[in-house]
């Protein structure tokens, strides 16, 4: 799959899932009253707009300087299958360290809101995820993977991400053990819970035990860490992490409590 076709089918299954929202979500249309939430709404579909494209370029700008080193491209079942277990590892060991270190000031963006809706997939610092694309972009075309197999990724996450973050709490059935649903992901939305990392599948959380499955029909509701400390205003976020500079660093404690998990799994 090229870059095109991933750009033009991801805006598409994005568009369509922005539109069912739209119609259907309350909490949706209230993101675009007049006052500082639309002014924060409008700002952030801008700049996730204008990070995915880039994003795109810039995975496709590193491939093209990396050989293929251990052909893994050359056996198509490998190549694809690896390459959607591999980044959703990078993305499960990338989104666990945003929550435990200074990564923080990143990534509360996407936490802040109480509305749990499909906007929240717009809701993250533009440089944080240009960077991380970016990296696990580079690092699978290290490995080896084809530019078509890192495309699809890039397609499937994004509108996997954008699904699971619907607030019609959407199944597909037997599915949900292995993809993202609404509402595995509402959990790690939570206050109550510290779960449900996985990006777009459930695999790598089931690795490292950090599942938790929600009882059938359960919806968690106490979405969002407004109030928090937390600035909430698209320029105050985005500089947020500036305030009160310090030589990052992670918790030693949080550090022990993760390579604990990894031993045990």
């Amino acid at each position: 799959m090229t870059s095109e076709a991933t750009t033009l089918f991801g805006t598409i299954g994005i568009i369509i899932l922005f539109g069912i929202e739209a119609f259907v979500s309350p909490e949706f249309r209230q993101s675009f009253k007049a006052g500082i939430d639309r002014k924060r709404t409008v700002s952030y579909l801008i700049a996730a707009a204008l990070t995915l494209f880039l994003t795109g370029k810039m995975s496709a700008i590193v491939k093209g300087h990396f050989p293929d080193m251990l052909g893994i491209s050359r056996v198509p079942l490998l190549d694809y299958v690896g390459c959607f277990l591999f980044a959703e590892l990078m993305n499960w060991l990338i989104h666990y360290l945003k929550h435990i270190s200074f990564l923080w000031r990143f990534h509360f963006q996407h936490h802040i809101d109480p509305k749990y809706t499909v906007l929240l997939t717009s809701y993250t610092h533009g440089g944080e995820v240009l960077f991380s694309g970016t990296i696990i972009g580079a690092i699978m075309a290290m490995i080896g993977f084809s530019q078509s197999a890192i495309n699809t990724y890039f397609l499937f996450y994004a509108l996997a991400n954008t699904y699971q973050h619907s607030s019609l709490n959407l199944s597909l059935g037997w599915l949900d053990y292995l993809i993202v649903s609404p509402r595995y992901h509402r959990i790690h939305h939570s206050k109550s819970f510290d779960a449900n990392y996985g990006s777009t599948l459930t695999f790598w959380d089931i690795v490292f035990k950090t599942t938790y499955w929600p009882a059938r029909n359960e919806v968690v509701k106490d979405i969002g860490i407004r109030n928090s400390g937390e600035p909430f205003g698209f320029a105050d976020e985005m500089l947020y992490f500036l305030k009160g500079w310090k030589i990052p660093h992670f918790p030693e404690s949080e550090l022990k409590k993760f390579f604990a998990r990894v031993h045990k799994a």
